[in-house]
């Protein structure tokens, strides 16, 4: 769930060192360069703080069905929850990359930021609730089956989900005649269940059981477990 924003810092302890131009880099985990114990400090620009992010975030090493992530902050310091973003990569065989504020009220962005970011492709799923439907279900199916970094994470796992997501796109693409058409998930819990289980017989009809019974084989899970998923 990505912020309309650019990644301009993260936050650790370690060394302490400066950059050339740009905004602060507050650098967080894994990183060789922190060992003194002292808080790091790094001044990059957008693009080398954007680079400095992912790099490190890829670096973090994989501890099995523990998610793990990085904490930041943009424009300023993040020296308080409203001024903390966190990047939590959760594996498992429904990658999901994670991006939040930790204090949502203090968190006040332009209005028609959610739908504005979810039409530019920067998030798949805005707060949890607006996105296109495919990403919507796999969001709701995977917090039910694969909570945070639950179960397998290893290649032919991912690759599966890959195959899953893509299906999954046309399906929703078969259905509303566009891909990127946007639908916002009630809060009620019982309306996302409806829209699951009509999400899941459009799934149905487009691929066909035998092919999504190999492909959740693959993921270490059943088409029936994925079916009765109704987080």
């Amino acid at each position: 769930m990505m912020r309309d924003m650019a990644v301009r810092s993260l936050h650790h302890s370690g060394t302490q060192r400066f950059g050339l131009g740009g905004n602060l880099l507050f650098s967080a985990n894994d990183d060789d360069e922190s060992t003194s114990g002292e808080p790091r400090l790094v001044a990059e620009s957008v693009k080398v703080a954007v680079e400095t992010c992912a790099t490190r975030l890829a670096n973090l090493s994989e501890i099995p069905h523990v998610s793990r992530g990085i904490s930041f902050g943009i424009e300023v310091e993040p020296s308080r929850p409203d001024t903390t973003w966190t990047l939590v990569l959760h594996r498992g065989p429904l990658p999901l990359l994670d991006i939040e504020l930790s204090n949502a009220p203090g968190f006040h962005p332009p209005e028609g930021w959610r739908d504005n970011l979810a039409k530019s492709r920067c998030a798949h799923v805005v707060r949890s609730t607006i996105g296109s439907g495919d990403n919507g279900v796999g969001l709701l199916k995977r917090t039910a089956l694969f909570p945070y970094s639950k179960e397998s994470s290893r290649p032919h796992a991912v690759a599966a989900s890959q195959q899953l997501r893509k299906l999954c796109r046309e399906a929703w693409q078969k259905q509303t005649g566009n891909s990127d058409t946007l639908y916002e998930l009630s809060s009620l819990n019982w309306r996302r269940k409806n829209f699951a289980t009509k999400f899941d017989r459009i799934l149905l009809d487009h691929a066909g059981s035998e092919n999504l019974n190999a492909i959740f084989k693959q993921m270490d899970t059943r088409l029936e477990s994925w079916l009765a998923a109704r987080s």
